[in-house]
Order: C-alpha cells, then structure tokens, then sequence
C-alpha cells in the first residue's frame, strides 16, 4: 500500500494533560524531556483548530534526548461539559502531527481517504495547521512545512 500524503517529517505526538507542570516535571524526571517552546493561554488559535468556542490551553513542546519527535502537553480549560467531540482536549487524549508540504492538497487527500476536518485550518506564527480525525476518530495534525523546511 504506498502513502497518500508527501509528509516531510513527523513533528510532534501532542498528549492533553490535566496539569501542565505535574506532567512536565514528570516527563522531565522520567524520560528526559526538555522545553524548547510554550505558549500559554493560547485563545482564538486554540478555539480555530479543535472548533470549540471558549476553549483555552498552555502548551509546552519538549524536545527528547533520543528521538527527535517533539512531545507536546497540552493543558485545556474551558472543555464543555459533557464534552462529545473529536478535538482531543480531554486529559489523556492525543493526536500526531506531521509536516507536510501542501495543507491544502493534504486535506484534500485526508478528507477523500474518509478523514474529517475537526475544526478550522488555523494560521499560527509558524504556519498554517489543521486537525483531521482518521475514520476511526483518532486526530492528526497537519502542519504546513515552511520553505526552509522548518515550522
């Protein structure tokens, strides 16, 4: 079976936490996870993507001594309750995001595969992003690789 999408790199495994500093200073003890970026209180970002008005988080991206996959934690207030959606802001959730070269081809190509768009293609200071929910509900992130090859 060949692949559907030009992905250009695994980016990062995304993991939404309860409390953001209990499960950084865990992942830094455990496994030797280090910050290399945060963003707290994100807002209108965070609301675009997953879809869900009102909704805030503190991210923290770690880098790892033996892997270059970047683990991020995710701290999300605001959840509604009773919350049935397939943004995965709930504490224990995750979703994998991948680089790719062309978002809009990529969605495309996702959505024919049988894909949903979770919430809105969303443009950080890093470039364009979207989460897409496999048939089976599972969320991917897709990140628009930068010229440069960077996000």
């Amino acid at each position: 079976m060949s692949k559907i999408l030009s992905s250009t790199n695994w980016h990062h495994t995304g993991v939404s936490v309860r409390d953001l500093s209990t499960a950084l200073t865990f992942y830094r003890k455990s496994f030797g996870f280090e910050p290399v970026f945060e963003a707290m209180d994100m807002s209108d970002l965070i609301q675009s993507i997953t879809g869900i008005p009102g909704l805030r988080a503190d991210l923290v991206q770690c880098s790892s001594p033996i892997s270059e996959t970047v683990l991020e934690l995710i701290q999300f207030r605001n959840i509604p309750p009773n919350y049935q959606g397939q943004a995965p802001v709930e504490p224990g959730r995750s979703h994998v995001a991948f680089l790719v070269s062309n978002l809009d081809q990529a969605i495309a190509e996702i959505l024919a595969a049988g894909g949903k768009l979770v919430g809105q293609v969303t443009e950080f200071s890093e470039g364009r992003a979207a989460y897409l929910s496999d048939p089976a509900g599972y969320v991917v992130e897709l990140e628009e690789a930068q010229p440069d090859g960077n996000t």
